[in-house]
């Protein structure tokens, strides 16, 4: 068994976050990153950082593409 599966460094920084997430949500045909759900993980899995929603937004935007994924702007639902 392989303890390190899960291993994660305390202090991740947001993009690492985001990135992992948005790896994480690769499931069926069509690929659609939630805003609402990755900023939740991510002010869940990383307290520490100082990011404002606004740049998480940005970080999200930016990197969902890169995967081929669509993102959904769903902030305020």
């Amino acid at each position: 068994m392989n303890v390190w599966t899960n291993w994660r460094p305390i202090k991740v920084t947001a993009n690492e976050l985001v990135e992992e997430l948005i790896l994480q949500a690769r499931r069926g045909q069509i690929i659609i990153i939630s805003v609402k759900e990755t900023i939740a993980a991510v002010r869940r899995d990383g307290p520490h950082l100082a990011e404002s929603d606004c740049e998480l937004v940005e970080l999200i935007v930016d990197l969902a593409p890169t995967f081929g994924m669509f993102v959904a702007f769903d902030l305020r639902e």
